[in-house]
């Protein structure tokens, strides 16, 4: 977790899930939560940018991993197809 001490980052992350948890069941903690980060500017429209910008960078690495496989199962695909018809054999013209 940025900003957080290596020290405290387990409970910090334990912390924010049990916030993020009562966030999305308990309507008191929401709407204390939505009082609490509107007061430092941000809303659920800001929120949802930044969870976006974060998960970026691994949505363009899968993506990435997903072409390259693509790409491999392709040349696959040719070369059992090259294996196919150098294996077939040659029939003579009538």
């Amino acid at each position: 977790m940025v900003g957080i001490d290596p020290d405290f980052e387990d409970r910090a992350k334990s912390y924010t899930q049990q916030n993020a948890l009562s966030w999305r069941i308990d309507p008191i903690a929401a709407t204390e939560i939505d009082t609490r980060l509107a007061a430092y500017g941000f809303d659920h429209h800001g929120i949802s940018t930044e969870v976006h910008v974060q998960a970026r960078e691994a949505l363009v690495l899968f993506e990435g991993l997903l072409n390259a496989a693509q790409a491999k199962r392709m040349l696959l695909l040719r070369e059992i197809r090259n294996q196919r018809f150098l294996s077939t054999p040659m029939r003579r013209p009538r």
